[in-house]
Protein backbone atom coordinates (compact mmCIF):
# COMPACT_ATOMS: atom_id res chain seq x y z
CA UNK A 1 0.00 0.00 0.00
CA UNK A 2 1.21 3.82 -1.00
CA UNK A 3 2.01 6.34 1.75
CA UNK A 4 -1.13 8.39 1.72
CA UNK A 5 -1.97 11.10 3.83
CA UNK A 6 -5.28 10.20 4.93
CA UNK A 7 -3.43 7.15 6.80
CA UNK A 8 -0.84 9.87 8.17
CA UNK A 9 -4.09 11.79 9.81
CA UNK A 10 -5.71 8.47 10.59
CA UNK A 11 -2.11 7.85 12.68
CA UNK A 12 -2.12 11.14 14.34
CA UNK A 13 -5.30 11.04 16.06
CA UNK A 14 -4.17 8.22 18.07
CA UNK A 15 -3.60 8.77 22.25
CA UNK A 16 -0.49 7.51 23.15
CA UNK A 17 1.53 7.10 25.89
CA UNK A 18 3.09 10.74 27.70
CA UNK A 19 6.32 8.98 27.70
CA UNK A 20 6.63 9.22 23.79
CA UNK A 21 5.79 13.24 23.93
CA UNK A 22 9.03 13.41 26.97
CA UNK A 23 11.13 11.87 24.51
CA UNK A 24 10.22 14.43 21.95
CA UNK A 25 10.97 17.11 24.32
CA UNK A 26 14.40 15.44 24.91
CA UNK A 27 15.63 15.22 21.11
CA UNK A 28 14.94 18.76 20.81
CA UNK A 29 11.03 18.48 19.24
CA UNK A 30 8.56 20.45 21.83
CA UNK A 31 6.49 21.34 19.42
CA UNK A 32 6.58 18.85 17.00
CA UNK A 33 3.10 17.22 16.41
CA UNK A 34 4.42 14.22 14.42
CA UNK A 35 7.37 13.44 16.71
CA UNK A 36 5.46 11.53 19.53
CA UNK A 37 4.09 9.09 16.95
CA UNK A 38 7.83 8.58 14.90
CA UNK A 39 8.81 7.53 18.55
CA UNK A 40 6.57 5.38 19.36
CA UNK A 41 7.04 3.56 15.93
CA UNK A 42 10.53 2.99 17.10
CA UNK A 43 10.05 1.62 20.30
CA UNK A 44 7.57 -0.02 22.84
CA UNK A 45 6.54 1.73 25.89
CA UNK A 46 9.28 -0.15 28.53
CA UNK A 47 11.92 1.06 26.02
CA UNK A 48 10.14 4.60 26.02
CA UNK A 49 10.66 4.72 30.35
CA UNK A 50 13.98 3.52 29.38
CA UNK A 51 15.29 6.34 27.02
CA UNK A 52 13.55 9.07 29.57
CA UNK A 53 15.21 7.28 32.45
CA UNK A 54 18.86 8.39 30.75
CA UNK A 55 21.45 9.12 31.30
CA UNK A 56 21.78 6.25 34.15
CA UNK A 57 23.08 2.94 33.82
CA UNK A 58 22.16 -0.56 32.80
CA UNK A 59 22.40 -1.78 36.37
CA UNK A 60 20.66 1.03 37.60
CA UNK A 61 18.06 1.39 35.27
CA UNK A 62 16.85 -2.39 35.52
CA UNK A 63 16.58 -1.66 39.83
CA UNK A 64 14.70 1.44 39.05
CA UNK A 65 11.91 -0.63 37.01
CA UNK A 66 12.38 -4.21 38.68
CA UNK A 67 13.49 -5.50 35.34
CA UNK A 68 16.54 -8.08 34.84
CA UNK A 69 19.67 -7.35 33.43
CA UNK A 70 18.76 -9.68 30.40
CA UNK A 71 15.71 -7.79 29.98
CA UNK A 72 17.51 -4.48 30.16
CA UNK A 73 20.48 -5.32 27.89
CA UNK A 74 18.03 -6.60 25.34
CA UNK A 75 16.41 -3.76 25.23
CA UNK A 76 19.37 -1.36 25.18
CA UNK A 77 20.53 -3.54 22.14
CA UNK A 78 17.81 -3.08 19.88
CA UNK A 79 17.65 0.48 20.26
CA UNK A 80 20.97 0.67 19.75
CA UNK A 81 20.67 -1.34 16.24
CA UNK A 82 17.55 0.81 15.13
CA UNK A 83 19.45 3.90 15.81
CA UNK A 84 18.15 5.09 19.19
CA UNK A 85 20.81 4.86 21.06
CA UNK A 86 24.49 5.48 20.63
CA UNK A 87 27.73 4.70 22.98
CA UNK A 88 29.69 6.94 24.76
CA UNK A 89 32.39 7.46 27.15
CA UNK A 90 29.73 7.77 30.18
CA UNK A 91 27.75 5.30 28.73
CA UNK A 92 24.10 5.10 26.66
CA UNK A 93 22.83 8.49 24.99
CA UNK A 94 19.98 8.90 23.22
CA UNK A 95 20.51 10.14 19.45
CA UNK A 96 20.97 14.08 19.70
CA UNK A 97 18.44 15.00 17.38
CA UNK A 98 15.40 14.56 14.54
CA UNK A 99 18.40 15.05 11.84
CA UNK A 100 20.21 11.85 13.12
CA UNK A 101 17.20 9.90 13.93
CA UNK A 102 16.02 10.24 10.33
CA UNK A 103 19.54 9.05 8.84
CA UNK A 104 19.99 6.02 12.13
CA UNK A 105 16.46 4.67 11.90
CA UNK A 106 16.28 4.98 8.60
CA UNK A 107 18.75 3.24 7.26
CA UNK A 108 19.05 0.25 9.87
CA UNK A 109 18.56 -3.61 9.30
CA UNK A 110 15.87 -4.41 7.20
CA UNK A 111 14.62 -6.53 9.75
CA UNK A 112 13.24 -3.29 11.59
CA UNK A 113 11.49 -1.92 8.61
CA UNK A 114 8.21 -0.33 9.02
CA UNK A 115 5.66 1.14 6.58
CA UNK A 116 3.78 3.36 9.83
CA UNK A 117 7.55 4.44 10.51
CA UNK A 118 8.45 5.20 7.18
CA UNK A 119 5.41 7.08 6.53
CA UNK A 120 5.53 9.24 9.86
CA UNK A 121 9.08 10.08 9.47
CA UNK A 122 8.18 11.84 5.80
CA UNK A 123 5.57 13.64 7.59
CA UNK A 124 7.99 14.86 9.91
CA UNK A 125 10.46 15.55 7.62
CA UNK A 126 7.62 17.50 5.74
CA UNK A 127 6.66 19.34 9.27
CA UNK A 128 10.14 20.16 9.67
CA UNK A 129 10.65 21.36 6.25
CA UNK A 130 7.12 24.28 6.76
CA UNK A 131 8.89 25.33 9.90
CA UNK A 132 12.07 26.60 8.98
CA UNK A 133 10.74 28.10 5.54
CA UNK A 134 7.83 30.08 7.95
CA UNK A 135 10.85 31.20 9.91
CA UNK A 136 12.11 32.58 6.75
CA UNK A 137 8.48 34.31 6.16
CA UNK A 138 7.70 35.82 9.49
CA UNK A 139 11.43 37.27 9.88
CA UNK A 140 12.68 35.20 12.38
CA UNK A 141 15.33 34.12 10.61
CA UNK A 142 16.67 36.07 7.59
CA UNK A 143 17.77 33.15 5.76
CA UNK A 144 17.15 29.29 5.66
CA UNK A 145 20.44 26.66 7.02
CA UNK A 146 22.42 25.08 4.66
CA UNK A 147 23.52 22.18 6.24
CA UNK A 148 24.52 20.28 2.96
CA UNK A 149 26.91 20.58 0.20
CA UNK A 150 27.35 20.21 -3.01
CA UNK A 151 30.66 18.45 -4.32
CA UNK A 152 31.23 17.76 -7.93
CA UNK A 153 31.90 14.28 -9.63
CA UNK A 154 35.55 13.99 -9.34
CA UNK A 155 36.08 13.39 -13.60
CA UNK A 156 34.02 17.07 -14.21
CA UNK A 157 36.99 18.15 -11.99
CA UNK A 158 40.36 16.38 -12.32
CA UNK A 159 41.72 18.84 -14.58
CA UNK A 160 40.93 22.09 -12.65
CA UNK A 161 43.58 23.31 -10.31
CA UNK A 162 42.61 24.41 -7.02
CA UNK A 163 40.77 21.42 -5.99
CA UNK A 164 40.44 21.21 -2.53
CA UNK A 165 40.77 17.64 -0.72
CA UNK A 166 37.07 17.76 1.33
CA UNK A 167 35.33 18.27 -2.07
CA UNK A 168 37.63 15.65 -4.36
CA UNK A 169 35.88 12.26 -3.38
CA UNK A 170 38.87 10.52 -3.89
CA UNK A 171 40.89 12.13 -1.44
CA UNK A 172 37.61 12.16 1.03
CA UNK A 173 37.86 8.44 1.29
CA UNK A 174 41.75 7.74 0.81
CA UNK A 175 42.63 7.42 4.16
CA UNK A 176 39.32 6.42 5.39
CA UNK A 177 38.93 3.23 7.90
CA UNK A 178 36.12 1.47 7.75
CA UNK A 179 34.57 2.48 4.91
CA UNK A 180 30.60 1.53 4.94
CA UNK A 181 27.70 1.01 2.32
CA UNK A 182 24.25 2.31 3.54
CA UNK A 183 21.12 2.15 2.53
CA UNK A 184 20.22 5.73 1.95
CA UNK A 185 17.34 6.65 4.65
CA UNK A 186 15.57 9.54 2.62
CA UNK A 187 15.02 6.80 0.15
CA UNK A 188 13.52 4.18 2.47
CA UNK A 189 11.68 6.55 3.92
CA UNK A 190 9.36 7.78 0.61
CA UNK A 191 7.54 4.70 -0.16
CA UNK A 192 6.14 6.79 -3.29
CA UNK A 193 8.80 7.76 -4.54
CA UNK A 194 9.07 8.05 -8.28
CA UNK A 195 12.43 6.58 -9.09
CA UNK A 196 11.97 3.53 -7.19
CA UNK A 197 12.83 1.34 -10.12
CA UNK A 198 15.35 3.33 -11.79
CA UNK A 199 17.70 4.45 -9.13
CA UNK A 200 18.95 1.82 -6.33
CA UNK A 201 18.60 2.50 -2.67
CA UNK A 202 21.94 1.37 -1.34
CA UNK A 203 23.71 4.85 -2.31
CA UNK A 204 24.92 6.67 0.96
CA UNK A 205 28.47 6.04 2.36
CA UNK A 206 29.89 6.89 5.94
CA UNK A 207 33.51 6.24 7.25
CA UNK A 208 35.85 6.59 10.09
CA UNK A 209 33.93 6.38 13.32
CA UNK A 210 30.38 6.70 11.87
CA UNK A 211 31.39 3.69 10.03
CA UNK A 212 31.99 1.71 12.62
CA UNK A 213 29.14 2.32 14.38
CA UNK A 214 27.03 1.45 11.48
CA UNK A 215 28.65 -1.73 11.33
CA UNK A 216 28.10 -2.36 15.53
CA UNK A 217 24.71 -1.96 15.10
CA UNK A 218 24.66 -4.46 12.08
CA UNK A 219 23.70 -2.59 9.44
CA UNK A 220 25.99 -1.66 6.52
CA UNK A 221 28.53 -3.49 3.91
CA UNK A 222 32.28 -2.24 4.73
CA UNK A 223 34.09 -1.81 1.29
CA UNK A 224 37.93 -0.78 0.69
CA UNK A 225 38.93 2.48 -1.03
CA UNK A 226 39.38 0.71 -4.56
CA UNK A 227 35.59 -1.18 -4.20
CA UNK A 228 34.03 2.46 -3.19
CA UNK A 229 35.20 4.56 -5.95
CA UNK A 230 34.67 1.73 -8.27
CA UNK A 231 30.66 2.13 -6.83
CA UNK A 232 30.77 5.67 -7.58
CA UNK A 233 31.78 5.29 -10.62
CA UNK A 234 28.83 2.97 -11.43
CA UNK A 235 26.60 5.95 -9.88
CA UNK A 236 27.90 7.94 -12.57
CA UNK A 237 25.07 6.52 -14.77
CA UNK A 238 22.17 7.81 -12.52
CA UNK A 239 21.12 11.41 -11.56
CA UNK A 240 22.90 11.17 -8.13
CA UNK A 241 24.61 14.18 -6.76
CA UNK A 242 27.28 13.89 -4.03
CA UNK A 243 26.24 15.96 -0.90
CA UNK A 244 28.60 16.54 2.30
CA UNK A 245 28.06 17.87 5.46
CA UNK A 246 28.33 22.09 4.50
CA UNK A 247 32.29 22.26 6.61
CA UNK A 248 35.38 22.62 5.73
CA UNK A 249 37.13 19.77 7.19
CA UNK A 250 36.92 16.32 5.59
CA UNK A 251 33.19 14.97 5.73
CA UNK A 252 32.50 11.76 7.40
CA UNK A 253 29.21 11.16 5.09
CA UNK A 254 28.87 11.07 1.35
CA UNK A 255 25.16 11.06 0.28
CA UNK A 256 24.37 10.14 -3.21
CA UNK A 257 20.90 12.19 -3.65
CA UNK A 258 18.51 11.34 -6.24
CA UNK A 259 16.05 14.88 -7.17
CA UNK A 260 12.98 13.23 -6.80
CA UNK A 261 13.03 11.29 -3.30
CA UNK A 262 16.19 12.86 -1.25
CA UNK A 263 14.96 15.16 2.30
CA UNK A 264 17.97 17.86 0.95
CA UNK A 265 16.45 17.89 -2.72
CA UNK A 266 12.92 18.10 -1.44
CA UNK A 267 13.61 21.29 1.14
CA UNK A 268 15.26 22.76 -2.16
CA UNK A 269 12.89 23.12 -3.97
CA UNK A 270 10.58 24.25 -1.48
CA UNK A 271 12.73 26.52 -0.42
CA UNK A 272 13.42 28.09 -4.29
CA UNK A 273 9.68 28.43 -4.75
CA UNK A 274 8.72 29.91 -1.26
CA UNK A 275 11.34 32.02 -0.08
CA UNK A 276 13.49 32.27 -3.48
CA UNK A 277 16.84 30.49 -1.74
CA UNK A 278 18.47 27.57 -1.72
CA UNK A 279 18.82 25.38 0.92
CA UNK A 280 21.64 22.99 -0.73
CA UNK A 281 25.02 24.99 -0.69
CA UNK A 282 25.92 24.99 -4.03
CA UNK A 283 29.60 23.56 -4.69
CA UNK A 284 32.35 25.96 -5.66
CA UNK A 285 32.46 25.40 -9.35
CA UNK A 286 29.57 26.11 -11.83
CA UNK A 287 28.95 24.24 -15.35
CA UNK A 288 30.10 26.24 -18.63
CA UNK A 289 28.84 25.86 -22.20
CA UNK A 290 31.16 25.88 -25.50
CA UNK A 291 28.54 26.81 -27.99
CA UNK A 292 30.28 25.67 -30.92
CA UNK A 293 30.43 22.26 -29.77
CA UNK A 294 27.23 21.80 -28.76
CA UNK A 295 24.72 20.74 -30.91
CA UNK A 296 21.58 20.60 -29.08
CA UNK A 297 20.91 16.79 -28.09
CA UNK A 298 19.05 18.06 -24.86
CA UNK A 299 21.19 15.32 -23.15
CA UNK A 300 22.62 17.83 -20.15
CA UNK A 301 18.52 19.69 -19.77
CA UNK A 302 17.48 15.81 -19.08
CA UNK A 303 20.43 14.84 -16.75
CA UNK A 304 20.56 18.40 -14.45
CA UNK A 305 18.59 17.66 -11.42
CA UNK A 306 17.89 21.22 -10.50
CA UNK A 307 16.32 22.65 -13.88
CA UNK A 308 19.68 24.75 -14.14
CA UNK A 309 19.83 23.78 -18.29
CA UNK A 310 17.73 25.21 -21.06
CA UNK A 311 17.92 25.72 -24.90
CA UNK A 312 18.65 29.09 -25.90
CA UNK A 313 19.53 30.65 -30.07
CA UNK A 314 23.62 31.68 -29.83
CA UNK A 315 23.89 34.61 -32.41
CA UNK A 316 26.04 33.25 -36.01
CA UNK A 317 24.71 29.36 -34.85
CA UNK A 318 22.19 27.42 -36.73
CA UNK A 319 19.90 25.75 -34.60
CA UNK A 320 19.00 26.02 -30.69
CA UNK A 321 21.88 25.13 -27.95
CA UNK A 322 22.62 24.33 -24.16
CA UNK A 323 22.53 27.55 -22.08
CA UNK A 324 23.46 27.14 -18.60
CA UNK A 325 21.05 29.61 -15.95
CA UNK A 326 24.10 30.21 -13.37
CA UNK A 327 21.90 31.40 -10.51
CA UNK A 328 20.25 27.84 -10.25
CA UNK A 329 23.26 25.96 -11.12
CA UNK A 330 24.24 23.64 -8.07
CA UNK A 331 27.79 22.49 -9.79
CA UNK A 332 27.59 18.69 -9.35
CA UNK A 333 29.27 17.77 -12.60
CA UNK A 334 26.55 15.63 -13.94
CA UNK A 335 26.01 17.31 -17.11
CA UNK A 336 29.84 17.36 -17.87
CA UNK A 337 30.17 13.72 -17.51
CA UNK A 338 27.25 12.55 -19.99
CA UNK A 339 27.77 15.72 -22.97
CA UNK A 340 28.13 13.74 -26.18
CA UNK A 341 30.40 16.02 -27.79
CA UNK A 342 32.63 17.51 -24.40
CA UNK A 343 30.83 20.99 -25.04
CA UNK A 344 30.48 21.31 -21.23
CA UNK A 345 33.35 22.19 -18.49
CA UNK A 346 33.31 22.94 -14.84
CA UNK A 347 35.05 25.85 -13.73
CA UNK A 348 36.15 27.31 -10.50
CA UNK A 349 34.03 30.60 -9.37
CA UNK A 350 34.01 30.28 -5.58
CA UNK A 351 36.85 30.80 -2.96
CA UNK A 352 37.69 28.27 -0.40
CA UNK A 353 36.52 30.86 2.09
CA UNK A 354 32.69 30.04 0.77
CA UNK A 355 33.47 26.88 2.58
CA UNK A 356 31.81 27.57 6.33
CA UNK A 357 33.65 26.77 9.49
CA UNK A 358 32.87 23.61 11.69
CA UNK A 359 31.55 25.26 14.16
CA UNK A 360 29.18 26.50 12.20
CA UNK A 361 27.51 23.84 10.44
CA UNK A 362 27.52 20.56 12.39
CA UNK A 363 24.81 19.32 11.86
CA UNK A 364 23.10 17.63 8.68
CA UNK A 365 19.79 18.67 8.11
CA UNK A 366 17.12 16.59 6.61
Amino acid sequence: MRRTQKHIEKMLKREIAPEYRELAVKIKEPDSVVMPYVLEKLMNLEQAKILNALPDSPANIAKKFNLSQETVDKHFQEMFEKGLLYPGKSGWHLTRSWAGLHDSAGSSNPKYDSDDFFDLAFAKSDETVKKQINEVLKGTTKTIRQGMRVIPRWRSIKDILGVLPNEDIREIFKAADPIVLLPCACKNIDRNRKCKDTIPVTTCIVHGRAGQYNLNRGTGKKLSHDEVLELLDSFDKYQLVHLVGNYNSMPYLVCNCHNCCCGSFYRNVRARKQIQQFSIAKSRFIAFVDAEKCKGCKTCVTRCPVDAIQLKQYSGYEGKRAFVLEEECIGCGLCVLTCPTGAREMKLIRPPEYIPQLSSSTDIEV
